[in-house]
């Protein structure tokens, strides 16, 4: 209720065109429709949140008349980004996330001109996002995963006075703020708590610090010494049931799944306890090494 117009619109402006943007229209006008058609956008993320914007950006024709798209993101898909980020398919793993989101997009309204970049948003990427780039937006857009970089783009949209759509996602926990020049505070008046867990991106793409490392090597840990011995005795249990759901299934975690099994029932394959023993010790110190290099 809070988007629609405070003041009565020219019934002429209510028309349809007889365009895909006709229901929206009738609520908000042509001349809107047009601003948003001309509108010159900055969505900064590609993730989750990302993927939702981009889809809604699509279907309301923003940026698809004489305004313009940019969208970066430097991070790669992964099999985890598949449950949450449906602009991606499990063919997409190892891609770029912003081209890749960027021609789900494109596929969703012809019309939408959308230019992908694989920058991050930050002081080192000012000769990429420099003042002229800035000074055009209309609007920016955060889908970010770290505080750092929203603190940076706050201060860039305070700085050149443009409209910042502020959210962000922390498991079943959700916020959002929109920050208008001269009218609401901006994003970093008021700081969040620590983060009390590492992004999961991050952590699997680039990790950067300590607690990232830590949180990849416990996570490749779980993965190695419980979560695969409980796909392999599920699979022992019940072959032919594991085998129809994982068929039924057909996602690139049910193949990992297989493969995984498969690993560990021929190439790993431990006869005796002290050979599990030594299977176990193995993995955990290419664990640490791998963790250490990473630092």
């Amino acid at each position: 209720m809070e988007s629609l117009p405070t003041e009565p619109l020219d019934p002429n402006d209510l028309k349809p065109l007889n365009s895909r943007y006709d229901a929206q229209i009738s609520v908000f006008g042509q001349k809107l429709q047009k601003k948003l058609e001309d509108a010159e956008v900055f969505v900064v993320g590609s993730g989750a949140l990302g993927c939702e914007f981009l889809k809604n950006l699509a279907l309301m024709g923003v940026s698809c008349g004489q305004g313009k798209l940019t969208i970066t993101d430097d991070d790669v898909i992964e099999k985890s980004n598949l449950t949450r980020q449906f602009l991606f398919r499990d063919w997409n793993i190892g891609q770029a996330k912003s081209t890749v989101a960027s021609s789900a997009a494109a596929s969703i309204n012809p019309r939408l001109n959308i230019e992908a970049l694989q920058n991050r948003v930050g002081p080192e990427t000012e000769n990429v996002f420099h003042d002229t780039f800035w000074e055009k937006l209309s609007v920016v857009i955060n889908a970010l995963d770290n505080v750092s970089a929203r603190l940076y783009v706050d201060q860039r949209c305070l700085y050149f006075q443009k409209p910042l759509l502020e959210s962000g996602t922390l498991g079943d926990k959700f916020n959002t703020q929109m920050v208008i020049p001269h009218l609401t505070e901006n994003y970093g008046a008021s700081r969040d708590p620590p983060e009390k867990q590492a992004p999961m991106c991050t952590v699997h793409s680039f990790p950067h610090n300590i607690d990232h490392c830590l949180t990849w090597a416990r996570s490749e840990f779980e993965g190695l010494l419980e979560k695969t011995p409980a796909e392999v005795n599920a699979f022992l249990s019940n072959p032919s049931e594991y085998t129809n759901a994982t068929r039924n299934a057909g996602d690139a975690q049910a193949r990992d799944n297989l493969e995984r099994i498969l690993e560990c029932l021929d190439e790993d394959k431990c006869l005796t306890f002290e050979d599990c023993i030594s299977w176990a010790r193995l993995k955990y110190v290419c664990l640490i090494i791998y963790a250490y290099v990473l630092l």
